[in-house]
């Protein structure tokens, strides 16, 4: 694991941040490497893209953030308790925990996969450093939204997230840019200008 969070530096190759202003909020939507493996040519997320274990996430650079911020923190149900090692590790405090409920295009409950139960939802940790400023007390925990590509997040998710906080906002491991954020991603396209 991680004692102390480490800020991204200049010349880092994981993420440039330093000529950034300092973030309020923070997503993360790490790729967690599971002890298992899934049959099938499509299921799993190593067969999607490359995973991290938990200490490589915890030892992961994240940018400069203000002094009361807050992280967004996505995690899968069979690894809970890795995922409050990272929020510590990263400098954070656990404090709520948004759920999305997933809805097929229909709009039915999503029926996933699972080993226990078939996964309906993914959980996302709030931890804060500091005090940061809620802007509504009025967001609700659980949110509906269809799924989309593989474990991308739907735009509901990041409404929450601009209902609850206020910004700069910045997203680590980002599949996608997205207006009025700072993304940083292996897998980001070429921004449009």
């Amino acid at each position: 694991g991680g004692g102390g969070a480490r800020v991204a530096r200049r010349g880092e190759a994981e993420a440039q941040v330093s000529d950034k202003p300092p973030f309020r909020a923070l997503i993360a939507d790490p790729a967690w490497r599971f002890s298992d493996s899934l049959p099938g040519p499509k299921r799993g997320a190593v067969k999607h893209y490359r995973t991290m274990s938990v200490e490589e996430i915890c030892d992961f650079p994240i940018p400069e953030l203000e002094e009361h911020s807050m992280l967004f923190l996505w995690r899968v149900s069979s690894m809970v308790e890795e995922a409050y090692e990272v929020v510590r590790a990263w400098g954070f405090e656990p404090k709520a925990e948004l759920v999305w409920r997933k809805l097929s295009a229909s709009g039915k409950v999503h029926f996933g996969m699972g080993h226990f139960t078939r996964a309906s939802h993914e959980t996302c940790i709030i931890a804060t450093r500091g005090s940061p400023p809620i802007r509504s007390r009025s967001v609700r925990s659980v949110f509906d939204a269809p799924v989309g590509a593989h474990s991308s997040k739907p735009d509901a998710f990041y409404e929450v997230v601009e209902d609850l906080t206020y910004g700069p906002f910045a997203e680590l491991f980002a599949r996608r840019h997205r207006k009025g954020w700072t993304c940083y991603g292996a897998e980001l396209p070429p921004e449009k200008d």
